[in-house]
């Protein structure tokens, strides 16, 4: 069992997310029971964001009700002008709200973020580091040449990118080979694109309807014994360069069938086949330029 290499995502805490989700943000009974379940799974990460709503405070809340404590991945926000200008008084007022004593690391939620600034908050966050008030500076990424760029600043511990069926060992692989190399802890994200796995083809819309062979492809690896979603965590876990697989939930359900999914075995055909779809829509790979 790779429970250890899930880390749980909590933006659906905070906001509505995902393009099959059609039940909103879960209760806090729902979150308390999803984040009770992760934890006697053995689940010991969270990540979240400034940016995710009221995410950090619940979890702050699950925090000081219970006696389990995850290791949490929070990110940087420049639009949450209520929290201090200073990163410093920012990492502990995070700390504060999300209960916990370090963060295992802080995270810069998108390049162009890094870009702008990493400089700026360097020599503090070296610091904190020191202090050990977060244990990892990481990066949130989309493209190989983002992190091409990234991986020439040796102050980087963690990066996160999507890497899924489709964003693939073909789109991935010689880069994220490069990363490990450098000692880069790498998290993935997008294991379902979005749930976009989930929907038929027939009923993809807008410049979607690019991506409907590609989805026509992977369905038809589908049995009544192996879903697209046992391929697809499948897929994500057993890359050897891959440390860490974040998936999100709407309920214990939803997480007690992944974890299921994983134990599944996988045909070496199958991810061989997977690993020959070449997307040439790349662009497409990033649900912030989908049109529906």
């Amino acid at each position: 069992m790779q429970n250890n290499k899930i880390i749980l995502g909590t933006v659906q805490f905070g906001l509505d997310y995902g393009i099959n989700n059609k039940a909103g943000k879960p209760t806090s009974d729902a979150i308390k029971e999803i984040l009770d379940l992760a934890f006697k799974k053995k689940i010991n990460f969270l990540d979240t964001a400034e940016a995710y709503g009221d995410s950090q405070e619940k979890i702050g809340n699950y925090h000081s009700r219970s006696l389990n404590v995850f290791k949490v991945i929070t990110k940087f926000s420049p639009s949450r002008k209520d929290l201090p200008n200073n990163i410093s008084e920012r990492i502990k007022c995070n700390l504060n709200t999300l209960e916990v004593e370090s963060l295992y690391s802080y995270m810069f939620h998108s390049y162009k973020d890094f870009k702008i600034y990493f400089s700026l908050f360097k020599k503090e966050l070296l610091l904190m580091k020191n202090e050990g008030l977060i244990k990892k500076i990481g990066v949130s990424l989309n493209s190989n040449e983002e992190i091409e760029d990234v991986l020439n600043c040796n102050h980087i511990d963690l990066i996160q990118l999507p890497f899924n069926l489709l964003d693939n060992n073909n789109q991935r692989k010689k880069t994220l080979i490069k990363a490990k190399e450098k000692g880069v802890e790498i998290h993935t994200r997008s294991v379902f694109l979005q749930g976009l796995f989930f929907k038929k083809e027939k009923s993809l819309k807008g410049n979607l309807k690019y991506l409907e062979i590609y989805l026509k492809q992977l369905h038809k690896l589908t049995s009544e014994n192996l879903k697209i979603n046992d391929i697809a965590l499948n897929y994500v876990i057993n890359q050897p360069f891959i440390d860490a697989v974040l998936i999100g939930v709407d309920n214990p359900n939803q997480l007690n069938l992944n974890l299921e999914s994983i134990n599944k075995y996988i045909p070496k055909s199958i991810l061989e086949y997977i690993n020959s779809i070449k997307v040439n829509e790349k662009e497409l790979l990033n649900p912030f330029n989908w049109k529906e």
